[in-house]
């Protein structure tokens, strides 16, 4: 009896000791998630250069998709991911379709995969059903969806400050979530984050990115009032110049009543009184 608690002790002394050990050597695994990021890189310009293939199979240049002047939104995602990018390509599609704007008449629209064994006919899927979805004319013109090797896919995910990485144990890309809007000329303009976005605020990105190329009066009016907070990636009022706005309201209606008054007042307009000649 006293042997066997003397084995069972010596056990758990032993399993004590042992434990440290293991912690400190799956701490000492390597996480892939510690690798994802999106960093806000603004102004940065991609490499137009870049080297992908179509939906079609044709090859072609990032620099073909800049060249009608027009704002570029522009997703990392791959098309047989089982979560998260179909989330951000889902978020993406109905803040567009909530947009008075159009894609392939105001601004681009570029998925391009961050899986380099992807093909183009896998692109060439979803682009169907997405056209399918957002149901508008000529925007085939607008969307495009693109694979590529890996290096020319690095070349622009570390541009725009996309960090990703290959997770061998689940077979599958730890990824960040969200989108950027570039300028006609290939810079990072604004960043979106996460898998739901605010059509508001991306109308005003693509509006703002375009420097005033597309969107109307309203829009510019609004960019005045509203602006880019580039911790949450959306537009919050801009306090100051709302206040500014409203002063200059308020003097000018301060103006405009004192006038309205004194021509509405009884004798106000009347020509001054004769002086009486005595007789």
């Amino acid at each position: 009896m006293k042997c066997r608690t003397f084995i069972t002790l010596i056990g758990w002394f032993a399993i004590l000791l042992l434990a440290p050990a293991v912690v400190s050597a799956q701490g000492g695994r390597p996480n892939p998630a510690d690798n994802v990021a999106f960093e806000q890189r603004m102004g940065e310009q991609v490499p137009l250069d870049a080297v992908f293939i179509d939906e079609q199979g044709e090859q072609v240049r990032l620099e073909q998709f800049f060249t009608s002047g027009q704002p570029v939104v522009l997703v990392m995602s791959y098309y047989e991911c089982p979560m998260l990018c179909s989330f951000v390509r889902e978020g993406v599609l109905a803040a567009l379709q909530q947009v008075t704007l159009t894609a392939g008449r105001d601004f681009q629209v570029i998925n391009i995969s961050i899986d380099p064994l992807e093909t183009p006919m896998m692109a060439a899927n979803v682009k169907t059903l997405t056209l399918q979805r957002y149901a508008r004319p000529d925007a085939e013109q607008g969307w495009h969806f693109l694979t590529g090797s890996e290096e020319q896919i690095r070349r622009v995910a570390d541009a725009i400050g996309f960090r990703y990485v290959y997770d061998e144990t689940i077979d599958q890309y730890a990824h960040a979530a969200g989108f950027v809007v570039l300028t006609p000329e290939g810079k990072t303009a604004r960043y979106f984050f996460g898998i739901e976005f605010n059509a508001s605020d991306v109308r005003l990105g693509i509006v703002e990115a375009s420097s005033g190329k597309v969107g109307s009066a309203i829009d510019q009016i609004l960019l005045l009032c509203y602006q880019y907070n580039p911790v949450t990636g959306s537009y919050t009022p801009a306090i100051m110049t709302i206040l500014r706005i409203a002063g200059v309201l308020t003097v000018i209606g301060i103006i405009t009543l004192i006038v309205t008054l004194s021509r509405s007042t009884p004798g106000g307009n009347l020509p001054p009184p004769r002086e009486s000649v005595p007789a």
